[in-house]
């Protein structure tokens, strides 16, 4: 080999060195971003009950836009919502108010969200991986509630990160120490046939989960109870065959 390829050779070292170091360099200083991207817009794809669902003070209808802080709300009507170019989906209730930006904050009423899409209550922020949960700002100071999956809820001002696992919820937000407990199974119940799900065309993502882990509960409370199996049983309120679908009230046993 020359000597002048062996110095051209060396060169060329040199250089992939440099650019391999600088390539590094990049790569540290750009922050780690969620996986969970902002929130632009939201497009509205369903009204029921009545026509009074509002973007800032406008009237909605079907497809209407919300853009990057703009504010949708309810009055006497449900509405669903997609984000980020339909991977999220959301709905809201009745007397409910949300704004679109880095979360969709929710400053009254409930949200029911399924996706890549992260809510927001009283400096609150929900980090979530495709988690189906409910924010509600009605609910006795502020309330999360996980349906499928768990959420991270953090409070950068209270340096609090608070994990939610399955039929979990946090409530009493207010507090020093907000309270984790166990969702009431009648209350699943009631959300699995409620408002949230009945006549809703749009899916949530992984919404036929639900009635599995409902009647996954309602097992797991019946095997609990041990010997008082079979009356527990009688007074559980069984688990929708279908969402949105009206259940009978559990039997009331007179003992």
């Amino acid at each position: 080999m020359s000597s002048m390829q062996r110095l051209f050779l060396h060169y060329r070292h040199r250089l992939f060195i440099l650019l391999l170091a600088a390539l590094t360099a990049v790569v540290v200083a750009v922050p780690h971003f969620s996986a969970t991207a902002q929130i632009t817009q939201a497009t509205i794809v369903e009204i029921l009950d009545s026509d009074e669902v509002f973007v800032e003070e406008e009237k909605a209808a079907v497809d209407s836009i919300a853009d990057f802080g703009q504010n949708v709300h309810t009055e006497d009507a449900r509405a669903g919502l997609v984000f980020i170019n339909d991977l999220a989906v959301g709905r809201l209730g009745e007397d409910s108010s949300v704004i679109v930006g880095q979360c969709v904050e929710v400053q009254n009423g409930q949200l029911i969200a399924s996706g890549p899409v992260n809510g927001c209550l009283s400096g609150f922020l929900v980090d979530v991986r495709g988690t189906i949960f409910i924010v509600d700002a009605d609910d006795n100071k502020g309330n999360f509630k996980v349906l499928e999956g768990n959420i991270q809820v953090r409070n950068p001002d209270r340096g609090q990160e608070i994990e939610v696992g399955q039929l979990q919820q946090l409530g009493r937000l207010d507090r020093d120490e907000p309270e984790v407990s166990r969702i009431d199974f009648e209350d699943l119940v009631k959300i699995l046939a409620g408002a949230f799900f009945r006549g809703f065309e749009v899916r949530l993502p992984n919404e036929e989960k639900l009635i599995a882990i409902c009647n996954e509960e309602r097992i797991r409370l019946i095997q609990e109870a041990g010997d008082a199996g079979p009356i527990v049983a009688s007074r559980l309120p069984q688990c929708p065959t279908e969402l949105g679908v009206r259940v009978e009230p559990p039997v009331r046993l007179p003992f």
